[in-house]
């Protein structure tokens, strides 16, 4: 075994192996939540127009000059973050393979192996002085690869900026690391290079600012002013980072963020009220860590509500790891312990909603790097109990207590992945399983709603009414958890007006939804349905009017108030709005028939 690890490829593909063990069966997967932000995932369909979702990608390698000049995400009217080499990593496979999701979670797997062997690579330079630093490497990269908690980053195709931004990091410190050893400047510039591509594939790169030079105080016989010149050098390429960012970038960042999402970007609270929070979520994490079960896809406000009291299990949690940690560092002086807890802590502490607000709360995906600092911390713990610390990869390694209670982990966690790889399948699969244990969260309960909703809205026959009341259920836990879920009140109003006919209780539904959100031109025109169909063609004037003052383009509208005007004999009117319409929407079949249909009255 000891010469496996002695040879850079036959090391690399024993954790591809190992890679392909945990995830092999995650290939067959389709696309899931979130993926079309970063490739093309919708199919053609016919007899219409095909439009990409992606439509950059779709462009293959001729959309990669304009995937640097624009925003990462688009949705709704809003344009935010910048990840262009996730994108265009996407591109190239998409140029290569078409919409191929398999490949796709191929190359998730891969890229995780690559994040695995670099991690084994650094720890090996890191701990040169040590004499059992191949097991101790080991036993952290097997560890690290079979945590379930990782499963959401490989499952979930659009997680590869995370991937990404870890293996750029791990590249950029592996070859710092040589430069320290070699004196060569070639690692330099490799190390430049990767640490740009870090910077441009996810902001949460920049830690690694203040990581690489903790890494080399820790394990580096070197003065401290050349970490200060590192440190310089990490920074200043950021900052040339940013620059050619501000140059390039042809979009404005525009980003709402919503109460179901996290409360505190709407709630004003105390800073005391923020630390209970950040240490809640801290609690959360640190549960995940030690205990990874139940996995969500989504978590949100009422799973982890605002108010805290200083009893809650998950903040009682936080402080006595914290306290234990601190205090088994302290006594201990257990160096590499100590690495492992500050490499958590500074990784874990923007993610707990203490500096800024994170889109739903808590995320597996956000604990990704944090990880590898937990998982040097419990190795350390576990390496200072041997009498003997093993100093070679062999078999005794893995039959010997205490790594041997690991290996038993790792049987579980392999077990455990293989099933949760398969309810990553596609996003109805995934939403099914999770909702019924995030019966709180309004954010997941709202995503599952919203595929039934699509599934009812594109049937061809009468729809079933299992369907329409698996939608209610799920969009009124959504609205019942967190009144600021409008899209939630607005379809629950159409589907109460178009498939349940009450026109009546559909009205007050899209009442609240423009309660929560005044700028909905949908909901208007939705209440200028109802009020129709029960017969007051003033009020519903006068809402297609409001939904075409939010939104010119909302075509329906113009249409339908074109038709009550004809019904009220308003024809120059009816005639005024028309040549409006056809301006907005040139050469429209339908808007033709509609003037037709005037001219003959």
């Amino acid at each position: 075994m000891k010469n496996l690890f002695s040879d850079t490829k036959k090391t690399f593909l024993f954790f591809l192996a190992l890679g392909l063990l945990f995830y092999g069966n995650s290939i067959k997967n389709d696309f899931a939540i979130d993926d079309s932000y970063v490739t093309v995932t919708n199919y053609p369909v016919k007899s219409q127009k095909y439009v990409p979702n992606n439509r950059l990608v779709a462009q293959g390698l001729k959309g990669i000059p304009k995937i640097w000049q624009v925003r990462y995400g688009h949705e709704s009217g809003m344009a935010y973050d910048y990840r262009p080499v996730v994108l265009t990593l996407f591109a190239i496979e998409y140029a290569v393979f078409g919409r191929a999701p398999h490949i796709n979670h191929f190359i998730s797997i891969f890229l995780y192996t690559l994040c695995i062997f670099y991690l084994f690579s650094v720890l090996k330079l890191c701990l040169k002085q040590y004499p059992y630093k191949e097991p101790f490497a080991l036993i952290c990269a097997v560890l690290f690869l079979a945590h379930p908690v990782h499963n959401e980053v490989v499952n979930n195709i659009k997680c590869a900026d995370e991937l990404l931004t870890f293996l750029f990091g791990l590249l950029t410190t592996y070859h710092i690391l040589l430069f320290f050893e070699s004196k060569k400047t070639k690692y330099l510039f490799f190390s430049a290079i990767f640490i740009l591509l870090a910077y441009y594939t996810k902001l949460n790169s920049v830690l690694f600012i203040v990581l690489i030079p903790i890494t080399l105080l820790f394990f580096l016989k070197i003065e401290k002013k050349q970490v200060f010149y590192v440190f310089i050098g990490l920074l200043a390429l950021f900052i040339l980072h940013n620059g050619i960012r501000r140059l390039i970038l042809t979009e404005n960042e525009v980003r709402l963020f919503y109460h179901f999402e996290n409360p505190l970007f709407t709630e004003d609270v105390s800073f005391f009220t923020k630390i209970l929070f950040a240490l809640k979520t801290l609690g959360v994490y640190i549960k995940l860590f030690f205990i990874p079960y139940p996995l969500h896809f989504y978590y949100g406000t009422a799973m982890l509500p605002l108010t805290s009291s200083v009893f809650d299990p998950e903040i009682i949690l936080a402080v006595l790891f914290l306290l234990v940690t601190g205090v088994y560092c302290y006594k201990t002086k257990n160096r590499l312990a100590f690495f492992g807890l500050l490499f958590f802590l500074i990784t874990i502490g923007p993610m707990v909603n203490l500096l800024t607000p994170m889109v739903g709360i808590v995320a597996e995906r956000f604990c990704f790097m944090a990880s590898m600092g937990f998982v040097i911390f419990i190795v350390s713990v576990l390496f200072s109990l041997y009498k003997t610390v093993p100093i070679e990869i062999n078999n005794k390694l893995f039959v010997a207590r205490p790594v041997l209670w690991l290996s038993v982990f790792c049987i579980i966690f392999l077990f455990y992945t293989w099933n949760r790889n398969r309810v990553w399948k596609d996003e109805i699969t995934l939403f099914e399983h999770d909702v019924p244990s995030l019966e709180k969260s309004a954010g997941a309960n709202n995503l599952l709603a919203n595929k039934y909703f699509a599934m009812l809205s594109f049937s061809k026959n009468n729809p079933e009414q299992v369907l329409v009341d698996k939608c209610l259920h799920h969009y009124k836990l959504a609205f019942t958890n967190d009144s600021t879920v409008y899209t939630a009140f607005n379809n629950t109003g159409a589907i109460t007006f178009f498939y349940l006919h009450k026109p009546a209780e559909a009205l007050a539904l899209f009442a609240r939804a423009i309660n929560s959100n005044p700028v909905y031109p949908q909901a208007y025109e939705n209440m200028a349905d109802c009020y129709d169909a029960l017969g007051k063609p003033r009020e519903s004037l006068k809402n297609y009017i409001k939904a075409i003052s939010q939104n010119p383009q909302q075509y329906r509208s113009y249409l339908l108030m074109i038709k009550i005007l004809a019904r009220q004999k308003q024809y120059t009117a009816a005639l005024n709005l028309m040549k409006i319409a056809e301006a907005r929407f040139p050469n429209d079949n339908q808007l033709r028939i509609e003037k037709e249909n005037l001219k003959n009255r």
